[in-house]
């Protein structure tokens, strides 16, 4: 097995460096929290790269700050988490919030730390065959470029709770990017992500790969949300994605909770926890605060 690409770091705006600095080891401890597998392997747990794959920034959003991990199978990306924070509204220090997304096409197992696991998806990621691209060229370099030109062929915008449009962009260089042996099906991929104006944050994952299908080479891709607001994607100015706001697909998961958001714990300035989300029996959360010793 070879892996072609590995974790571009791409940092968001400088106001953001000492922020994202200071807060990268409560993210990684915070990622090390799940432990996660797939229903078919239950006991071979998906690999977490510590080594963030994205930074970001969100003025729009409150000084909102944060990092990509990715977990991955046999070098395939399986599962995709943005730790992220930004000022509590009472408590002096930062909320920190999870927000993942299931990215393997088999189902996920979760667990995480103190039995605090509350993503539980109910299904793996589909793909669908780009039917209308080319086939995937005989090399790497090659297939790079390729899914570079297929990724640029989605566009799309996300409308916030006050009805105002932002539209998309495609980040320059894909968030992850791996290639596997032939026996588990996908040859090369890429995930990219489309982002707003509205900030560096990612709002809608775009998966892209060459799978061989009955000895037949051919492009597949998905879409994921990564954002509580409405999005809409298309591709070649046909709509191909759509997350709308319902009580099914609401604020912390879509219906089959392959994207979930899990509030985790508020930190203070020096990086102490000074309170933390339970979940409660109605399936809410609360913040309780943490006694000094």
């Amino acid at each position: 097995m070879t892996i072609l690409s590995l974790t571009l770091l791409l940092v968001a705006a400088d106001p953001a460096d000492g922020l994202a600095k200071s807060m990268l080891p409560i993210y990684v401890k915070e990622a090390e929290s799940y432990s996660m597998t797939v229903e078919s392997a239950p006991k071979k747990p998906l690999v977490l790269r510590k080594e963030p794959v994205f930074e970001w920034l969100n003025r729009a959003r409150g000084d909102t700050q944060g990092t990509l991990f990715v977990w991955t199978r046999d070098g395939k990306p399986a599962a995709l988490a943005c730790i992220f924070s930004y000022p509590h509204h009472k408590l002096p220090g930062r909320q920190v919030v999870h927000e993942l997304h299931a990215l393997d096409a088999e189902k996920l197992i979760v667990k995480r730390d103190e039995n605090l696991s509350e993503w539980k998806p109910e299904a793996g990621l589909a793909r669908k065959e780009l039917t209308d691209a080319p086939a995937p060229a005989a090399t790497a370099e090659a297939r790079l470029a390729q899914m570079r030109r297929l990724a640029q062929e989605f566009t799309g915008h996300s409308v916030d709770r006050e009805k105002k449009t932002w539209e998309f962009r495609l980040l320059p260089a894909p968030l992850y990017r791996y290639a596997t042996s032939a026996k588990t099906g996908v040859i090369d991929g890429a995930l990219f992500a489309l982002i707003s104006t509205a900030g560096t944050d990612p709002e809608v994952l775009i998966l892209i790969e060459a799978k061989e299908v009955d000895g037949k080479m051919q492009w597949e891709y998905a879409c994921g949300r990564f954002s509580d607001w409405e999005l809409r994607v298309q591709r070649k100015d046909k709509e191909v994605y759509a997350s709308v706001p319902s009580e099914t697909n609401n604020g912390s998961h879509d219906p089959l909770h392959l994207y979930r958001v899990i509030p985790s714990l508020v930190v203070s300035k020096e990086g102490k926890t000074i309170a933390r989300f339970r979940p409660t029996p109605n399936g809410g959360t609360v913040l309780v605060p943490i006694e000094e010793k």
